[in-house]
């Protein structure tokens, strides 16, 4: 038995010699280090048998599409080896091998799929193209520049992350995720929008989902605050999605975050632009073209999308208007301007100083984001304003000036509750069943600029001469500093039929959770509730009634 296994073995290596020629790039497995080598990232192994016609029309093949790809093995842990199965043939019957060749892909030591396609180089080629970058492990020191191209969405399905993968796979965007839980009925109902969605963008975005009860670390660096979450990675950052969560608007956003978006402008747009726009950045580029500055601007477009109003010129009457040389970054904000100083080459600080100055004084508010801001805690300078109305334009100048003014005396103030007012601008001609209902307002008054509490449903109405007060600088600090004196009462935003619904919703809260945590308690209570009533206030029998049983009870006598 011994030495017909020695005779077997002599006749493999002869045929393997023979008919297959030793790899350069796949390198020939054994049993002693099998299992050590693919333990560690992703393996592509083929099993064969020397003798076989498949096998040797597979090796070159083979051999060309490893040589082709040998670098993967140090730029993204995925590499290829082959098993003899003549000289190892209880490594492959371990392996459950029953025909020649079979060609089986690892991920850290298990096994992720058999190859069952057509053995082609163009078909194999796409297949450890995918899942080179489906099972992607970068070794340390490696640059993403030595990676190459990674496939984007390449099977177009949702991919399951966990800590692992998630770390391992997002730094190569663009993913979009979705951040859930499985108990969240929200995003039950998403399910088939996401997968869909999947499908849509295959080769173009990645989509993925990740489970916060099972990865609460991530969820919370993330600062995911409900579910679903949905945010947008890319060039390591993250845009949160707050729009419908249909498959058109998912799509559109995705879409429209994945390409550059800096707008072009002439000298002739900036004003309105100014108009427009709480805040502008414009991009002037120099006399010489610099293709690093635009990509870098084009990649500050993706990070900040849907953020920022980013705008690049080379037109020299702009950098005029602005007063300066290109390559130049100029941000236009609170009826001023303000130029960065930093390094034009250098991204992270252009990133940073991006997001220190794109957050205005006064925020005009969008449909997504009136909820969200006018329901935060503290007191808000609520400016309503119909833009087709010519005064609109110089009350929104006045208002970002007493803004100015405001926060520049907050140290001589004595804010309400502590905190300093938030102010917004709302379309009150998007919102006019809001602004009657809530302030009796009529829209022929506006422009006006109302204090308001919306999680106390108060606001100030009038000031000290029990008028609306006029949308001018001085006139509006002094009603803030009455209001913050006492000299001023706030009113409330409810009508009375409203303030009686709400006075009877609280009052049933205890009652609806008494039953809820205690129904058997509840329901002998309702009963013997019932029985009282019952017997104090049943309706006392009628007369004929009565007659009827007094009647009863005597003997009649008949002649």
């Amino acid at each position: 038995m011994f030495m017909r296994s020695i005779i077997s073995a002599a006749i493999a290596v002869a045929l393997c010699s023979s008919s297959v020629h030793a790899s350069v790039a796949s390198k020939s497995l054994v049993e002693s280090d099998f299992d050590a080598y693919i333990a560690d990232g992703a393996t592509f192994v083929k099993f064969y048998s020397p003798e076989c016609t498949h096998s040797q029309k597979l090796a070159p093949v083979w051999e060309q599409i490893a040589v082709e790809h040998k670098d993967w093995k140090r730029t993204r842990g995925f590499k290829f080896a082959e098993v003899n199965c003549l000289a190892q043939g209880g490594l492959c019957e371990d392996h459950d091998i029953v025909s020649y060749p079979t060609t089986v892909l690892y991920y850290k030591g298990r096994v992720v799929t058999k190859y069952t396609k057509k053995k082609s180089a163009e078909k194999l080629t796409d297949f450890v193209k995918t899942m080179s970058s489906e099972y992607i492990n970068i070794p340390a020191g490696v640059s993403h520049k030595e990676i190459g191209n990674v496939l984007i969405n390449p099977l177009g399905q949702v991919v399951d992350l966990d800590e692992e993968s998630y770390h391992r796979r997002t730094s190569f965007g663009p993913w979009l995720i979705e951040y859930y839980a499985p108990w969240c009925g929200h995003c039950q109902s998403l399910v088939p929008i996401y997968e869909a969605l999947a499908d849509a963008l295959k080769d173009k975005v990645n989509i993925a989902k990740i489970d916060c009860t099972k990865n609460e670390k991530i969820c919370q660096s993330q600062r995911v605050p409900g579910y679903p979450t949905i945010k947008l990675h890319q060039h390591g950052s993250a845009i949160e999605y707050n729009k419908h969560r249909t498959l058109e608007h998912l799509e559109a956003f995705a879409l429209g975050a994945i390409v550059p978006s800096v707008k072009p402008i002439v000298a002739a747009d900036l004003e309105s632009i100014k108009r427009q726009n709480d805040v502008s950045f414009i991009y002037v580029r120099g006399s010489k073209a610099n293709p690093e500055i635009d990509s870098l601007f084009d990649i500050q477009s993706q990070i900040y999308y849907d953020q920022i109003a980013l705008h690049g010129t080379s037109d020299a009457d702009v950098a005029s208007q602005l007063s300066v040389s290109g390559p130049a970054l100029v941000a236009l904000k609170n009826n001023r301007m303000y130029k960065y100083e930093g390094s034009m080459t250098d991204a992270a600080s252009v990133q940073a100083w991006i997001k220190e100055t794109k957050t205005p004084l006064v925020i005009t508010l969008a449909p997504e984001n009136t909820g969200p801001i006018l329901s935060k805690p503290g007191w808000t300078a609520l400016a309503l304003f119909d833009p087709t109305k010519p005064a609109t334009a110089d009350a929104r100048r006045e208002l970002i000036e007493t803004a100015f003014k405001y926060n520049s005396s907050l140290g001589e103030r004595s804010p309400l509750d502590g905190q300093p007012l938030r102010f917004v601008i709302l379309d009150a001609t998007l919102w006019e069943n809001y602004v009657r209902g809530a302030f009796n307002l009529d829209m022929s008054k506006l422009p006006v600029v109302l204090v308001i509490n919306s999680r106390e449903e108060v606001y100030y109405p009038f000031g000290l001469d029990g008028h609306i007060v006029p949308v001018e600088k001085e006139a509006l600090l002094t009603y803030f500093a009455d209001i913050e004196s006492g000299v001023l009462l706030p009113k409330s935003m409810l009508s009375p039929v409203q303030k009686a619904y709400r006075y009877a919703q609280s009052k049933a809260r205890p009652v609806t959770k008494f039953v809820k945590d205690r129904p058997t308690v509840s329901m002998f209570i309702g009963v013997a509730f019932a029985l009282a009533f019952m017997r104090n206030f049943a309706p006392p029998p009628l007369p004929e009634e009565k007659k009827e049983g007094e009647e009863g009870g005597k003997d009649i006598k008949q002649d």
